[in-house]
């Protein structure tokens, strides 16, 4: 034992005086502040992971690098995209292209007998050989339309006029299967116009003669058509034929008309 003896065990501290409660206020305020930054932490957590997920889902990143592609604004409730590939080809017969449709005019029987070739029926050859050769230039005459005729050709006739000379211009001729249709024809085409003498005025009806004979040799009439166009036509009493001139300037057209000899030969 020790000269002083035992050194005595120190007893327990007292315990401190208690911190100041700090009060609802700051209990609340430190609540939210946590608060704060959990939520935070878990938005930059979500953001992280939509962005990851979004790059494997993009069917535009094919692994060789860069962003996606940007694509346009699509509006969602509008019809899907059609579908880029091509549909597979169906087996089946082509079918051949449609043939152009022509049609052949059926020929005369008599057309090919003579060997010609003009394009004439025997009925229109028949008129044109009939016509004055001094003035129609027959080898001008092409097909004309005329209803109801039996043959109508237009030709290039050439008369003489004492101060203007050679005039040249295009009359039409047509024949047909009595002088009554004729009459008819040139009638219809006549109706309404008065009686009265193309020398002296315009859209009348009289009479022709040939030659400057007193004898008439059909009716006659000059008018302006639909088409601003002077007419010149004329029946025959002793054929059923009818004959029909046309021109811009009536003037000329009438010095043309006067210088006309006779239209047939036979």
């Amino acid at each position: 034992m020790s000269q002083n003896g035992p050194t005595p065990t120190p007893g327990p501290r007292p315990p401190g005086s208690p911190r100041p409660d700090p009060g609802p206020d700051h209990r609340n305020a430190r609540i939210a502040i946590i608060s704060l930054i959990v939520t935070s932490m878990l938005t930059v957590i979500g953001i992280v992971v939509s962005v990851v997920v979004a790059d494997k889902d993009d069917p535009s990143d094919d692994g060789r690098g860069g962003g996606p592609t940007a694509r346009p604004f699509q509006d969602d409730t509008a019809a899907p995209p059609p579908d880029d590939t091509p549909p597979e080809p169906e087996h089946t017969t082509p079918s051949p292209s449609p043939t152009p449709q022509t049609t052949t005019p059926t020929p005369d029987p008599d057309d090919s007998e003579d060997g010609e070739d003009d394009g004439l029926t025997t009925a229109q050859r028949e008129l044109r050989d009939s016509l004055n050769p001094a003035q129609w230039r027959r080898e001008s005459c092409e097909p004309d339309t005329a209803p109801g005729a039996e043959a109508s050709l237009r030709c290039t006739v050439t008369t003489r006029d004492p101060t203007y000379g050679a005039l040249t211009t295009k009359a039409s001729i047509s024949v047909y299967g009595s002088k009554s249709e004729a009459q008819k024809v040139f009638r219809d085409y006549t109706a309404g116009l008065p009686d009265g003498n193309c020398d002296q005025q315009q859209n009348v009806r009289g009479v022709w003669s040939e030659n400057g004979s007193d004898t008439p040799a059909g009716d006659a009439a000059c008018y302006l058509n639909t088409t601003f166009q002077y007419v010149i036509t004329c029946t025959y009493y002793d054929r059923p034929a009818l004959f029909a001139v046309t021109g811009p300037d009536f003037p000329a057209l009438n010095r043309w008309w006067h210088g006309l000899d006779p239209i047939f030969t036979d």
